[in-house]
């Protein structure tokens, strides 16, 4: 019985040993809620969108169109291309979804300039039509508030209603922006 409860102690203590010796620089990722709640600074929420924002540009550096003129558009290079990118774009987009939900849109006045683009670009990178939809109200409130220009958040609309219909929806000749985007708000059935 003593050896049993000695052997039960010994194994207790390698555990908690081995807990308490784990490296917490390690590069383990933390979970993203975890990252989202250890944004504590301004500087800390501008590093993290910044982060994000390089890493959507990143993937995207021209990469796709040599691999298309060296190996074709269907070639397995092109396809694991595009595989990674479609990774990085949705774990972006979760991490853009639990910023929006923990913090709200970045303020342009309080962030650089990549950070404040990051959750418009992520989102807009979405192949996702449902997903580019729900954060509709998130968009839509940063553009009201002049975080985000009138171009980016028409770009946004109108890609998402060339994934829905598969047209752009462009008309002939000028046209006013204002007008194009409470169209396209319409047309895709959104909610102001």
């Amino acid at each position: 019985m003593i050896k049993i409860i000695h052997i039960k102690s010994l194994l207790l203590c390698f555990a908690l040993y081995s807990v308490g010796c784990q490296d917490q620089d390690s590069k383990t990722p933390l979970p993203i809620n975890e990252e989202i709640a250890a944004l504590k600074t301004l500087v800390q929420k501008n590093d993290y969108l910044e982060k994000i924002y390089q890493a959507d540009q990143d993937i995207r550096d021209g990469k796709s169109s040599e691999l298309i003129l060296k190996y074709g558009l269907d070639s397995p290079e092109v396809l694991s291309f595009n595989s990674e990118m479609d990774s990085i774009d949705r774990l972006n987009l979760k991490k853009v979804e639990f910023y929006l939900k923990e913090f709200g849109y970045p303020s342009t006045d309080s962030v650089t300039r990549e950070a404040a683009m990051a959750p418009w670009i992520v989102i807009h990178h979405s192949t996702d039509v449902d997903k580019r939809k729900r954060f509709f109200t998130d968009l839509f409130q940063a553009y009201n508030d002049g975080f985000i220009n009138t171009d980016q958040f028409e770009l946004y609309l109108g890609r998402t209603y060339k994934l829905e219909f598969g047209t752009y929806p462009f008309g002939e000749g000028a046209y006013d922006p204002i007008e194009k985007i409470n169209g396209l708000i319409e047309a895709l059935n959104l909610k102001k």
